[in-house]
């Protein structure tokens, strides 16, 4: 026995080895699951775009609302992740499809607050956003956020994001918030502009 602490080592040696299999094993689950979900909702939105491109208006209106806002959302992602300049083809687009695009994603980020939204995302975003929710009727909801853009237009110098007005208007705009109302809304002004908006993409 006069190595015996090399058992030792090699005791702790094949603890050592199973706990990095049981990690790589843990994480290559993960990476599996990541992975399914990534084309799980590739596969997703692929089908939404063949479902609504070129939409009607009397089939946009049939539709679930939330159904019809993600499908003109994978029409006009399709369109944007096809072009060359992505930047360039959304500053193109008609401003219905701009008004949606924008509310998609605002839809997204208000579940966590406005002002989330307004962090979340760039211009030409920040700046469409009380312009698409007056666009379909939401004007309480698009003055909440003309105030809310106020603090983050990057082309106003006096403009300053103050915390505690953040959380007011914040408060303020989760009070009047009624996602299923506002998804009605968007669902009405996409089947008034059906043909510029699933039609031109």
């Amino acid at each position: 026995m006069e190595f015996w602490y090399l058992w030792v080592v090699f005791a702790v040696l094949c603890v050592a080895t199973v706990f990095v299999i049981l990690k790589a094993s843990k994480a290559l689950r993960g990476h599996n699951e990541e992975t399914k979900r990534t084309y799980a909702q590739i596969e997703r939105l692929t089908a939404l775009k063949a479902d609504f491109r070129g939409a009607s208006a009397e089939k946009v209106r049939g539709e679930d609302a939330a159904h019809v806002l993600d499908g003109a959302f994978a029409v006009l992602q399709a369109k944007l992740e096809n072009d060359a300049d992505p930047d360039r083809c959304f500053a193109e687009m008609n401003e219905p499809q701009q008004n949606i695009y924008t509310l998609y994603w605002l839809v997204q980020d208000v579940q966590t607050s406005l002002s989330f939204f307004f962090k979340n995302n760039g211009e030409p975003l920040r700046a469409f956003c009380p312009r698409a929710l007056h666009a379909v009727g939401a004007n309480t909801l698009g003055k909440a956020a003309e105030e809310m853009y106020a603090m983050f237009d990057e082309t106003n110098e006096e403009a300053s994001l103050e915390p505690a007005k953040l959380d007011t208007l914040d408060a303020a705009f989760a009070k009047v918030f009624a996602r299923d109302t506002l998804l009605t809304n968007i669902q009405s002004y996409a089947a008034e502009h059906a043909e510029k908006i699933f039609g031109a993409a």
